[in-house]
């Protein structure tokens, strides 16, 4: 090899490899510094991608394990409260069965009556003041059911349906299908804004009873049609349940020999021998909406019936032949009735937990509350008297509904309850398993660091101690001088 002193080539290559070892030694060094086999792009630019969506996954899923412990504690404050509210009316129904036995007269129903209402003020000022983080629980949380009958048409008065249950329903319109008046079926449906489409069927042929030709709930009892699946629970009910309902409607299927209905005892409508339903409809109409407070009358085609919101006023002859109609009342579930039927949920303030790190429906639990106040919609005791004996045995029912919603309110939150604590523990299960995922990838093996940095070492040293030698190469020219 030829002596040159222009260019030092065995000096270049010993510093071409020491600054390559060193480099190599500088990321084992800080590998095990921080533990990481990815500390920036250039390390792994498809790891860093892929772990820093199982870190932001992770961190999501960990929160979504708070909100769900406190979506708990949440539920725990509200189900606690509604049971001091179910002791109150169970106190309130032992008032009005006393109030009821004739062993007491009016004067001692006193006593028993200031308790009673003290008992629904009670009820009233727990339900306003019991709050989550400000947030009033008791009073309606989460999304409702619209009650207005001329938008959620199911609970019209004419279908059967006296009550509507949601637990983790979305809010929109669902629309029931019940074509048949044979199938027992019934179909409940919803059109996401996506345009996807939630749809479940039940049978309900094992609950309805059977008369003149017809599939209907059985008289005095009530049915919960239970569609799962979308969180909705609806409770139909058979003939002489709903007594409080202004609801009538025809029963013949057409006005026959004719006849006359008397509205108030102050004016009539003569129906004519074979005068069509809808003609009688029209009659029907143009008196109940010019009276306070106004009714209505609309046939129904599909039906063949009239069906008749009498908003109070007494109809003569109403269950009779005299009418020519015989009317009945309309609130009680017939297969068939619901076709058609919408219920209008809507979004409330609230009662949105966030159980999961994305942004879909997939992702939360939908947590709803009713109105639990005594004077409100739900329960509905306001007006309720145990003055004297007849309205004291009429509260008993009104008294004995509030309880069951109070008690399906309490079981429905009890579910979400469970169903959170699984949730809750599918999350750390989920949260394990892809923290070992993102180990994998990000994570750095300290036994292969540990080797590599220890031969990084030695090759750093070896290449340090030969560029000095290759550095000292060209001083024998010197020699050549002497």
């Amino acid at each position: 090899m030829p002596l040159r002193i222009g260019n030092n080539i065995s000096a270049i290559n010993a510093n071409r490899h020491l600054n390559k070892n060193s480099a190599d030694f500088t990321k084992r060094i800080e590998r095990l510094s921080s533990g990481l086999r990815i500390n920036r792009g250039a390390d792994d630019a498809a790891g860093l991608s892929v772990s820093e969506g199982m870190r932001s996954e992770i961190l999501g899923m960990r929160q979504a394990v708070r909100n769900a412990e406190q979506g708990v504690s949440l539920i725990q404050l509200a189900e606690g409260t509604l049971n001091e509210v179910s002791s109150m009316l169970r106190r309130m129904r032992e008032l009005a069965v006393q109030s009821s036995n004739s062993t007491i007269n009016d004067a001692n129903r006193e006593g028993l009556t200031a308790e009673f209402n003290q008992l629904v003020q009670e009820i009233d000022r727990i339900a306003l003041s019991t709050t989550y983080n400000d947030t009033v629980l008791l009073t309606g949380f989460g999304n409702t059911v619209s009650q207005n009958g001329t938008v959620s048409t199911a609970l019209s008065g004419f279908t059967g349906a006296t009550e509507i249950g949601i637990s983790g329903a979305v809010p929109g319109t669902y629309v029931f299908t019940d074509t048949s008046a044979q199938d027992n079926q019934i179909t409940l449906s919803i059109t996401l804004p996506d345009g996807t489409e939630l749809s479940q069927s039940i049978d309900v042929g094992t609950s309805l009873d059977r008369d003149n030709d017809q599939n209907l709930v059985a008289t005095g009892t009530t049915f919960l049609a239970n569609f799962d699946r979308l969180g909705v629970q609806v409770t139909l009910v058979g003939p002489e349940v709903d007594k409080d309902s202004t609801a009538l409607r025809s029963s013949a299927a057409d006005a026959g020999d004719g006849g006359q209905i008397v509205i108030d005892n102050s004016q009539s409508i003569e129906i004519a021998p074979g005068d069509s339903l809808a003609s009688v409809a029209d009659q029907l109409n143009t008196v109940l909406t010019g009276l306070t407070p106004p009714g209505s009358a609309v046939f129904d085609p599909g039906l063949n019936e009239i069906q008749i919101e009498t908003a109070g006023h007494e109809l003569g002859g109403a269950g009779t032949e005299a009418d020519g109609l015989n009317l009945i009342s309309a609130n009680s579930y017939v297969d068939g009735r619901l076709d058609g039927r919408v219920l209008l949920i809507q979004e409330g303030i609230g009662g949105s937990l966030q159980i999961g790190p994305n942004d879909d429906a997939n992702n939360r639990i939908e947590l709803n509350i009713g109105d639990m106040r005594a004077t409100g919609g739900e329960l509905n005791l306001n007006g309720l008297s145990i003055a004297n004996q007849d309205s004291a045995r009429a509260s008993i029912s009104r008294i004995d509904a509030a309880i069951l919603i109070v008690s399906r309110q309490r079981g429905s939150l009890g579910a979400t309850q469970n169903r959170l604590q699984f949730t809750t523990f599918n999350l750390e299960n989920a949260i394990e398993n892809l923290q070992a995922a993102e180990s994998s990838i990000r994570d750095a093996d300290v036994a292969e660091e540990v080797s590599a940095f220890t031969r990084g070492q030695i090759l750093t040293q070896a290449a340090t101690a030969m560029a000095a030698q290759a550095n000292a190469l060209p001083q024998t020219a010197l020699t050549l001088l002497q």
